[in-house]
This record gives structure tokens, C-alpha cells and sequence, in this order.
């Protein structure tokens, strides 16, 4: 009998067919390459996107940042002078009893005029490709301020050497010994425990009811001379003996420029006035009565203000602030400096800016000098017949500061086609300005 096996194949043993398109497989097995490419590609142009933003900003961040520095430098620059200045308008005859008429010390100011506005100095312009400034003082102004040198005089209260007045009549471009006598009546040993060798003495001749024709025969309310003793003075009697070394033939300093320069404060001698002296017109040599002595101290008591060459980088100009302790640098890349001074003797109204504030000191002008012309010190430009008093620091009331500074030089991209309206530079510029009144209230407008 056969045996007939018969195999029932149930049907969920049947192997299973999946399509290779479903979803299922799909997700089992990853993107293709096509569905990466395009992935990195929308990642690249994210993340391109994204790093271009962040750039800019960084370079917008970076310029913002250079203009604080500045700016910060700019403002620190201007404090500092704001405060050497306040110290300055001293009135120098303030001690002396009776005396009605005031003289000022203060600022001397060197303006340099570039060709195209009637002056001698180099025109202040950048050179290309380095966009270096031609320093120094070929473009920029600069200023000393000078005082009184307080050194802790025990003869008078303020600490500063007391005014002494002419005992007799001297000629300081050929005499040596200057006599001065102290009208408050302290014992002469204890004056002349204030006056120091190298110290610069100043001669001021105040009028005796007329105005005074000094050496260059216009007539002024002073005279002025100065010169530098070369000991602390002698005790004779109730008087002081100076001796000092003899000055010009007009009462101006000798050995200037150099190291022998009778001037150590630069007062009167000025490398940039046409004959190298300071106020010619008040210069005198010959003193008679109704003279102050007034010691001004030397260098070591004078602060000068200018703009020099970076000697690492000569295209930063660095403005600098000098004493007797050295040169401390204030701002870098300085690309202007102007110092204006206002005269106490031609303020007008509804006049133009030379009216109020003189940025050419060759040309300061003083209404209140009786002169063979008539002075108008409101014309512009100003004649020549007006321009009577130049240099003369006495006549300075208040001066006006004006900084201008850039960020470093760069061949930054994004300057690449900026220009600035100051001098056309591709950098950014910052301007900063200080007005400081040097006279105080006891200094009329009709007095020095």
C-alpha cells in the first residue's frame, strides 16, 4: 500500500517581498547622495550667510572701538590742557600796592600760516600712500605756557618770589648788574633765598600818567625786557644785586635758538616771527623808574604743547605735552592742531571770526594802542597798519584748542573707497575743541 505525503505549505510561510521603494526601506538604510549634496549645500550657504553678517559686524565693532580710542585720547588731551591753561592769565603785578594797571602772563602762541593763506610754513597736507604728515612744526601750531614759578618762598605768602621794583636805572644790552629793592620791606637776605641761578627775570615799565614809547616807537602801555641771572642775587643794604648776562641791542634775547638762549621760557624769542622776537613793538633796553622785576622762573617751570614724529612710525604724529620731569605723549595720529587766542582789546559784534579769536599771532592787533594810523582790528583780512602788537602774549584773554585725530592708516577693505572730509584720507577722523579764559575777574578789558 503506498503512502501518498502530501505538504500543506501554510501561507505565512511564504517569503516575504518587500518593495525596494517603500518608506520602510528607505529610512532603513540612510539619505542618498544626491540628498547630501544638496544638504551641504543649503549648510554652506547658512553658514555663509551667517559668517558675512558676523564680519561685518566685527568690522563695524573694530571701527567703533578705534574711533573710542580716539576719541578717549582726544578728550584726555583736551583735559590736560584745559587744566595747564587754567593755571595761565596770572596777573603778574597782582602784589605790587597801588598799582591800578594790570600785566598778564599766560600763553605764547606759534601759529604756523601755510603759503595759501599768506604764511611761510608748509602746506598741512598728507603724503600719498603713507598719508605721513610733514612734522615738525611745519604744519601744526604749538604753545608754551608760562607763569610765575612758585618754590616754596618763605618771603611771601603765595610762595612765589616776591615783585621787586627798579632801584636804578639800567641798560640790559650792555650792563650786568640789575638793582631791585622790595617795597614790603622784608629783610633782602630772605628775598634772595628765592630767586635761583638759570631763573628768567622779567622787566616790565608801567606808565607814569602817559602811555610809553618803547624801542620800536609805539607807543604801549608797558615797556618789556627780560633776561636770565646767573646766581641768586647779593644782599646790598636794603637792595638786591642781579647779575645776568647782557641782551640785545633792543632788549631781546641772545643765543637763540640753542643752549645759551637768554630766554629759557620763550617768552620773547620765536623762531617763527620774521626778525625771531615775540611782541618787538613792547621791547625795550634802556629801564628807569616806575620798573617791576618779576622772576618767571626757567624751563623747569614752563609747559609746551606741540606735534612730533613718531620716531617709530613716521606716519603716526603724536601731540606732546613737555616739562622739566620730560615729554609725556597725549594722542597719537594727530592730524591738526590749532590754538586760537581771543585779545582782550577788539571784541566786536556781529563781526567775523578774526574779530573774536586770531589764528595768525604775526597779526594780533590792539585796538586800544594810539597809533599814527587808525587801527580796526575788525577788517579782513587785517592791514598792515593794524597789525601793531604781534606776539604779544599780554593781550591773550582766552584760547581756543582745536584737536583733530584719526584712526591708524589701514588697507582695511571696507575703507578701500571712504574718504573723509577732512583731508580726503581713507580713515576716520574725530575733532575735539577746549575754550579756556585766562584772565579772571580783577583783569579788566581796558588794562594788559
Amino acid at each position: 500500500m503506498r503512502k501518498v505525503i502530501v505538504a500543506v505549505i501554510s501561507k505565512t510561510d511564504a517569503p516575504s517581498v518587500r518593495r525596494l521603494d517603500s518608506p520602510v526601506q528607505r529610512g532603513s538604510r540612510g539619505f542618498t547622495l544626491i540628498e547630501l549634496m544638496v544638504a551641504m549645500l543649503v549648510f554652506l550657504i547658512v553658514a555663509g550667510t551667517a559668517f558675512s553678517v558676523f564680519d561685518q559686524h566685527m568690522a563695524m565693532i573694530t571701527h567703533q572701538e578705534n574711533l573710542s580710542g580716539v576719541n578717549l585720547a582726544l578728550r584726555n588731551a583736551a583735559g590736560q590742557l584745559q587744566i595747564d591753561l587754567s593755571g595761565a592769565g596770572e596777573n603778574l603785578l597782582g602784589t605790587v600796592p597801588n598799582q591800578n594797571l594790570t600785566f598778564s602772563t599766560g600763553v605764547v602762541i606759534q601759529n604756523n600760516i601755510p603759503p595759501s593763506e599768506g604764511g611761510t610754513a608748509a602746506a598741512c597736507t598728507a603724503a600719498g600712500g603713507t598719508y605721513a604728515y610733514p612734522v615738525p612744526s611745519a604744519c601744526f601750531d604749538s604753545l608754551t605756557i608760562f607763569g610765575s614759578q612758585s618754590n616754596g618762598c618763605a618771603a611771601t605768602t603765595t610762595g612765589q618770589p616776591p615783585v621787586l621794583e627798579l632801584e636804578t636805572a639800567v641798560d640790559v644790552s650792555s650792563g650786568s648788574t640789575i638793582v631791585g629793592n622790595d617795597p614790603s620791606g622784608t629783610a633782602p637776605a630772605t628775598d634772595a633765598s628765592c630767586f635761583h641761578a638759570g631763573d628768567e627775570l622779567l622787566l616790565i615799565q608801567m606808565p607814569s600818567g602817559l602811555p610809553l614809547s618803547c624801542d620800536a616807537g609805539i607807543t604801549l602801555n608797558y615797556c618789556i625786557g627780560a633776561v636770565q641771572i646767573a646766581a641768586a642775587p647779593t644782599p646790598n643794604g636794603s637792595n638786591l644785586d642781579f647779575t645776568y648776562a647782557a641782551t640785545g641791542s633792543n632788549g631781546a634775547p641772545t643765543g637763540c635758538p640753542g643752549s645759551s638762549c637768554s630766554d629759557p621760557q620763550g617768552i620773547i624769542y620765536n623762531a617763527l616771527s620774521p626778525d625771531g622776537y615775540n611782541f618787538i613793538n613792547g621791547l625795550q633796553h634802556s629801564f628807569t623808574g616806575n620798573t617791576y622785576l618779576v622772576d618767571v622762573g626757567g624751563s623747569s617751570s614752563a609747559i609746551t604743547y606741540s606735534v612730533v614724529q613718531n620716531p617709530s612710525n613716521s606716519a603716526d604724529t603724536q601731540l606732546q605735552r613737555c616739562t622739566s620731569s620730560g615729554c609725556a605723549v597725549l594722542a597719537d595720529q594727530i592730524i591738526g592742531f590749532k590754538v586760537g587766542a581771543a585779545l582782550w582789546s577788539n571784541e566786536a559784534s556781529d563781526q567775523p571770526d578774526i574779530a573774536n579769536y586770531f589764528y595768525n599771532s604775526d597779526q594780533y592787533c590792539n585796538a586800544a594802542i594810539p597809533s599814527a594810523s587808525t587801527v580796526n582790528c575788525n577788517d579782513v583780512p587785517l592791514q598792515p597798519q593794524d597789525e601793531n602788537d604781534p606776539y604779544d602774549f599780554s593781550l591773550v584773554r582766552a584760547v581756543r584748542v582745536s584737536l583733530v585725530a584719526r584712526t591708524a592708516p589701514s588697507t582695511d577693505p571696507e575703507l578701500a573707497h571712504f574718504t573723509n572730509g577732512f583731508d580726503n584720507g581713507p580713515y576716520l577722523v574725530q575733532q575735539s575743541s577746549v575754550v579756556v579764559d585766562l584772565r579772571n575777574m580783577t583783569i579788566g578789558d581796558f588794562q594788559n
